[in-house]
């Protein structure tokens, strides 16, 4: 993720707006779900596509979508992904937050090639770095009766409760290579069985950088989407700093 200067920095982190820990738990081994509460989050639009960044270092921020947003109490959880790398500097804030400190959010919005445009249908795809997005999208979509498959990929001690999480969702067991799951299920009878029942009229692609490539050309050559109807946001890659 590409730094910034400094000065660059601490103008968009004045922009921002402040925000208190209410409670952090661990609802499963690898993810961490936290509630923040500020007079900000009661007058906030939310969109299941918007991101905020939380100032990481003097000069490096790290981007998170928020899960479930409660204008009426002031609140909004964020669930983030506990990848083990515990020298990422997004984890090692994110493991430091406890009840009452403060964090500012800064910004909230949506990336224009990847917004939620309220589609009839949709299909979402991702790793399990995307399971906010999925919660914030499902969501959604039961809100504006819209037809959501959203299709994870998981390790076997988390799988459960994103079952309960997402109890609509395809959640596969996640294999050594990074996307092999999903990769595997889209070659697979079900998926094309199932894709084409949905016939999607926005499709969002999230998580590892490598696997959205490949997913993308799958569902282009092996189920024929348009690819106009395809959106794409990497939330990582392989080998470099992570979330």
């Amino acid at each position: 993720m590409a730094r910034v200067p400094r000065f660059l920095a601490d103008y968009t982190q004045r922009r921002g707006f402040t925000t208190t820990v209410v409670s952090a738990e661990r609802p499963s081994p690898g993810l961490l779900r936290v509630t923040f509460a500020g007079e900000d989050l009661r007058t906030r639009e939310f969109s299941p596509c918007d991101v905020t960044a939380f100032r990481v270092a003097a000069n490096d921020f790290r981007h998170y979508t928020p899960e479930t947003p409660d204008p009426d109490a002031g609140t909004a959880t964020v669930l983030f992904h506990d990848h083990g790398r515990h020298d990422a500097p997004g984890l090692r804030l994110i493991e430091s937050l406890e009840p009452g400190a403060e964090l500012d959010w800064c910004g909230l919005a949506s990336a224009r090639g990847f917004r939620w445009t309220s589609p009839r249908s949709a299909l979402v795809m991702g790793d399990a770095s995307t399971l906010g997005l999925m919660a914030a999208m499902a969501g959604r979509a039961e809100a504006e009766g819209s037809r959501l498959l959203a299709v994870t990929e998981v390790h076997e001690p988390d799988a459960e409760y994103v079952r309960k999480l997402l109890p609509d969702a395809v959640v596969l067991l996640s294999a050594e290579e990074e996307g092999a799951a999903l990769d595997a299920w889209l070659v697979g009878t079900p998926a094309k069985e199932e894709i084409r029942r949905l016939a999607p009229e926005a499709v969002y692609l999230a998580g590892h950088g490598g696997s959205i490539q490949r997913q993308r050309q799958a569902l282009r050559t092996l189920h024929g989407l348009d690819r106009r109807t395809i959106r794409t946001q990497p939330y990582w890659a392989t080998g470099k700093t992570g979330l």
